[in-house]
């Protein structure tokens, strides 16, 4: 697992190639949309803008976060990071919630004619690509929260073309039918089902910004690791079970441990072995630990 610098890296360079593939399939699908007069193309072409720019966004704050504490902000801005997956989640949210208004318009003013053989082509060609981006980004670094909220954002996107892409094949098969006065309406349909579709994804931002924010634990495998840190410290020194909280904000990861030691038992060199040896049995994770570790013979100091 590589260390904090590493992930940053990792981080900055797959956002930068994220953000250049969203500007140009932003591009095409509003001039592709344009052209065949599509709301589920257009919904696309506007869902990857609002991508692009969040990703622009989402690079930026990925610099701030890591040039770390200053006297203003002694510890750091690490808080930036899911400040900005919740503005992705709402502004995510927000246009979901437009394109399926417009949708139901249009179906209640009698459909749209649309070109199915150019939903279809699109929607491959947006879904392929969609489909490599998402694969790329998903394995660059899984502790990343920026990283993992574009991932999840490409692999909606991949799903939301696909869904173009057979809906297009339905609605070339009802052509051919007695219903075929149908394929007026599957373009706003598409709309309605993709924006169903779409929706747990600014959910998910939403939930795990929020998490963050309001100081709540980390991930299970995170919480996993600093138990196997505690048990590696306690083994060492003979120390019991000691009260133990953590939170996680972007790539801080704050925890505190207090143990409860026999009275005249240790000094301050003693506890100072213990923290260097907690921070040790940490320093490989992708976060930055900041540490509170004591040593206490008060039970009614313990946390």
């Amino acid at each position: 697992m590589g260390t904090k610098e590493d992930s940053a890296t990792r981080e900055r360079k797959a956002l930068r190639y994220s953000l250049v593939v969203a500007t140009a399939l932003a591009v095409l699908a509003a001039f592709w949309g344009w052209i065949s007069q599509s709301q589920v193309i257009l919904l696309d072409g506007v869902y990857a803008l609002i991508g692009m720019v969040l990703t622009a966004i989402s690079l930026r704050v990925s610099r701030i976060a890591d040039s770390g504490p200053t006297a203003r902000f002694p510890f750091g801005k690490e808080a930036l990071i899911p400040v900005v997956i919740a503005v992705q989640g709402m502004a995510l949210l927000a246009t979901l919630a437009y394109a399926a208004v417009e949708a139901v318009r249009v179906i209640l003013a009698g459909g749209a004619d649309v070109t199915a053989g150019s939903l279809v082509a699109y929607g491959a060609v947006s879904a392929v690509v969609s489909i490599i981006i998402w694969r790329y980004v998903g394995q660059v670094d899984r502790t990343s929260d920026l990283l993992v909220a574009e991932a999840r954002q490409w692999g909606a996107s991949a799903a939301f073309s696909a869904l173009v892409a057979v809906g297009a094949v339905v609605a070339m098969i009802l052509g051919r039918t007695d219903f075929s006065d149908a394929d007026r309406y599957v373009d706003s349909v598409l709309v309605l089902l993709g924006c169903a579709m779409l929706v747990p994804q600014p959910y998910a931002l939403l939930r795990t910004a929020l998490i963050e924010l309001l100081e709540g634990a980390p991930g299970e495998n995170v919480q996993a690791r600093v138990h196997d840190a505690i048990a590696v410290v306690r083994d060492e020194f003979g120390l019991d079970e000691p009260t133990l909280t953590m939170s996680k904000v972007g790539r801080k990861l704050y925890v505190e441990a207090t143990f409860m030691v026999a009275p005249h038992s240790w000094d301050i060199d003693g506890e100072d072995a213990v923290r260097r040896s907690f921070a040790t049995s940490l320093a490989d994770l992708p976060y930055e630990p900041w540490l509170n570790i004591e040593l206490t013979t008060d039970p009614a100091l313990m946390l």
